[in-house]
């Protein structure tokens, strides 16, 4: 994937699979610190220990009628190629929350993207799930809570 924004997308989508109603995201440019953080975190169906052991190896998939997955494992290798971590956690029937850090100024570190447009699918796609973004960087701080949309 060329860029984060399709990784959120296609975690956010196995949130949706999960049977979530709510999915957190979220993204901090900390210059300062030299790190970029993603936080996705469900309250999707979760997994457990066994699955969760395996679930970002390569080729592992716990979807019915498909015999490989690759997104946690290409998040998880894209954050090791930029010097960062992958972590993963999971409680069967809570959720499942994931955290990818990036060193800022790696040279390998993929771009952002256009997160507009993966949240405008995600939320077009899927207007019975609320999503709540919130991005920081410095001082600037964008939140959207499809929650409140709701209530205008």
């Amino acid at each position: 994937m060329k860029d984060l924004s399709l990784h959120i997308l296609d975690i956010v989508e196995n949130s949706i699979r999960a049977e979530a109603n709510r999915v957190e995201i979220s993204v901090v440019e900390d210059e300062e610190r030299d790190v970029l953080t993603l936080k996705i975190e469900d309250n999707g169906k979760g997994m457990n220990k066994e699955i969760l052991s395996r679930a970002a190896q390569p080729f592992f998939t716990s979807k019915p009628g498909r015999r490989v997955g690759m997104g946690l494992a290409l998040l998880a290798q894209a954050a090791r190629e930029a010097s960062g971590k992958f972590e993963i956690a999971s409680t069967p029937e809570t959720g499942t929350r994931i955290k990818a850090t990036f060193l800022y100024s790696h040279p390998d570190r993929k771009p952002l993207g256009d997160i507009p447009a993966t949240l405008e699918t995600l939320i077009a796609g899927n207007p019975k799930v609320d999503f709540i973004y919130e991005y920081r960087k410095g001082l600037e701080i964008i939140r959207l809570d499809t929650r409140e949309i709701v209530k205008l």
